[in-house]
């Protein structure tokens, strides 16, 4: 049996994906304790309540999933310029 050999850019595909579904989770998550939290009465992220790690991990993640994604399309438009 043969092992092929992984390219650069099936490891970043791979990584985009990755970030992209701890992105859904995250979200997820972040949905969850804003609905238990809502339930003390007090709002995510309101006045003196700063927000959980799940909304900010969201951001992130789903960012760095689409830069991913996006960096060979990006590399080729500033190589024609």
């Amino acid at each position: 049996m043969r092992i092929s050999r992984v390219r650069g850019s099936d490891l970043r595909f791979a990584a985009a994906m990755a970030m992209l579904v701890a992105a859904a989770i995250s979200a997820e998550m972040a949905w969850l304790h804003m609905r238990e939290i809502q339930r003390l009465g007090v709002i995510c992220g309101s006045a003196l309540e700063p927000h959980c790690a799940w909304c900010p991990a969201t951001v992130a993640f789903l960012l760095g999933g689409l830069a991913l994604l996006a960096a060979p399309r990006l590399r080729q438009a500033t190589a024609v310029r």
